[in-house]
């Protein structure tokens, strides 16, 4: 990300152009099967909070502005232009004219009739977010009045103003470094009034937006399908109309060793973050033609410590032990293909703000054990690790009960669907559990403000219930500060306090990785991970 992005003064870019394709020309048509291991938990852009479910969303919803393919740079989207002012604390968007919400969902005419989007339904979709308590909603607290009107203070969102039908403002109490970052996030997705209302809290089952898919249906725990939105405003760089798919199919396959006998058959097209069982079968198979790719991913992966209850609550010294006692390097190597890059912190590589030089934890048994004495566990002592079913989490889990049970740790393992691990997460019912995160926006406030600050707790994304107040001011004091050298001082300092506490054993960075079938073109792998990948602009020719 360019550490000038967000104090532009105005940034006039007119139009989406989609890059060249080379030699191959697109062909229209088809259907595409993408591999899910299980169903997205939700499919409304206001309660969303996991990849599985946004990998869905970005088939069906669009928001102001996104993400380009590398992560680095905020381009237009239903918004063609924007403006900010001096200080930073008024955004105003211009909208694209001519953008249709979906006219058909589940093969029948929505409410909206396909009609054009205008201020009034960004403002609609905002104020939303706070009327059905969406857990991604304090994002943009820094929003002027979202106090008074999250509090039923106020009927509206005082700093949200519709200037004309193709206008809107966003008016900030303090200048928010990541604030056009934020709003490429899928919870700022834009939606239809009369939909979301007909719906209410079913919305989730019958989503409607204006990208470039619109829903068919949904057999749970079995497909999620949608179909070419023939009303779609972006085209490619040869003016040809986008999507170019007739229909895509998320196909639920929990089980990975069936998912990956479907996608050698040729029933799968795209096969997304490749089991490290098949790893080597996939690279030596697939990789000479051109078929898999793989990159470093913005997430890191780790194990989390509930603080709000024993035995972790006000005891740093086990909670340090847990950590010096695990071999990341040993799990790496053994179990994951020497696939991860093992990670001392919070910030993955690639984060603006990763600090090379943190100071983490190694690998000494001897001083784990001295530790966990200290803490008052000499003869070690029993706790439960829970973890979510797929992407070989058993495996490492397995591996962390393994080392850890070697210092006298004896660590259960409960193993659920990805929805129920989430909900319980959510209401701090844990006591350790498996968990991921990967960047909804690339700044490093998306990785220690929203894990990390106290006013986060549960579903808000601090899932091990961490307070320390200094690291608040360090985290409230860096998203504020215009100095971009300074933001970055500000978070590696509060970052190595959240190393030293230890709410977490730091685990590894991810990978993101896929692998498609021959006859299916033009794929990419997005920086921010395979979730991301934009099937508008994917073609498949007949074998």
């Amino acid at each position: 990300m360019k550490r000038g992005v967000f104090f532009v003064g105005l940034c006039l870019i007119l139009c989406l152009a989609i890059p060249a394709f080379g030699a191959e020309k697109p062909v229209y048509g088809g259907t595409l099967v993408y591999r899910e291991a299980s169903d997205p938990p939700k499919v409304d852009p206001a309660f969303a909070t996991d990849t599985t479910s946004d990998r869905a969303l970005n088939l069906i919803f669009e928001t102001l502005v996104e993400n380009d393919p590398d992560g680095k740079k905020i381009l237009p989207g239903l918004a063609e232009s924007w403006s900010i002012n001096k200080d930073a604390t008024v955004f105003t968007f211009k909208l694209r004219k001519g953008v249709k919400f979906h006219s058909v969902s589940e093969g029948k005419p929505t409410l909206n009739k396909g009609r054009e989007v205008r201020a009034e339904d960004v403002k609609y979709s905002f104020e939303r977010l706070v009327r059905v308590k969406s857990p991604r909603a304090y994002f943009v607290e820094q929003i002027k009045g979202y106090k008074d009107f999250s509090e039923g203070k106020a009927k509206e969102w005082a700093g949200i103003k519709v200037i004309d039908p193709y206008t809107v403002q966003f008016t900030l109490d303090y200048p928010f470094a990541p604030f056009l970052s934020v709003l490429a996030y899928s919870a700022f997705s834009i939606v239809p009034k009369e939909d979301a209302e007909k719906w209410g809290k079913d919305f989730s089952f019958h989503p409607v937006g204006t990208g470039p898919f619109v829903f068919k249906e949904w057999k749970h725990d079995q497909k999620f399908v949608v179909e070419r939105n023939k009303d779609y405003w972006k085209k490619d760089s040869k003016g040809n109309k986008l999507p170019y798919l007739d229909r895509v199919e998320l196909r639920i396959i929990p089980d990975q060793s069936v998912a990956w006998m479907e996608f050698k058959k040729g029933n799968i097209d795209i096969f997304t973050a490749v089991p490290d069982e098949f790893y080597k079968d996939c690279v030596a198979q697939y990789g000479p033609k051109g078929l898999f790719i793989e990159k470093p991913w913005v997430g890191t992966y780790y194990i989390g410590m509930n603080m709000s209850k024993p035995p972790f609550k006000d005891n740093q010294k086990l909670r340090q032990a847990l950590n010096w006692a695990i071999d990341r390097e040993a799990i790496n190597q053994m179990i994951l293909n020497g696939r991860r890059k093992v990670n001392k912190g919070v910030l993955p590589p690639g984060m603006p703000g990763y600090n090379p030089n943190l100071r983490g934890y190694g690998y000494d048994p001897a001083k784990a054990k001295k530790l966990l004495a200290e803490a008052g566990y000499p003869n070690g002592l029993e706790v439960e690790l829970q973890f979510n079913a797929g992407a070989g989490h058993k495996s490492i889990c397995e591996a962390v009960q393994a080392q850890l049970s070697q210092i006298g740790v004896n660590v259960k393992l409960k193993e659920l669907d990805w929805g129920a691990h989430l909900d319980t997460c959510d209401r701090g019912e844990t006591q350790m559990f498996r968990m991921g995160w990967v960047v909804d926006y690339m700044d490093p406030d998306n990785f220690l403000f929203v894990n990390l600050h106290s006013s986060n707790f549960g579903s808000k994304g601090n899932y091990t219930f961490y307070k320390n107040p200094k690291v608040d001011k360090l985290l409230e004091a860096a998203r504020s500060n215009p100095s971009w050298d300074q933001r970055m001082k500000l978070y590696r300092e509060a970052e190595q306090l959240i190393v030293d506490d230890a709410p977490w054993i730091f685990l590894f960075a991810y990978t993101t990785s896929l692998v498609h079938q021959d006859n299916v073109k033009n794929v990419k792998l997005p920086a921010m991970g395979d979730y991301k990948t934009d099937l508008a602009t994917v073609w498949k020719v007949k074998k």
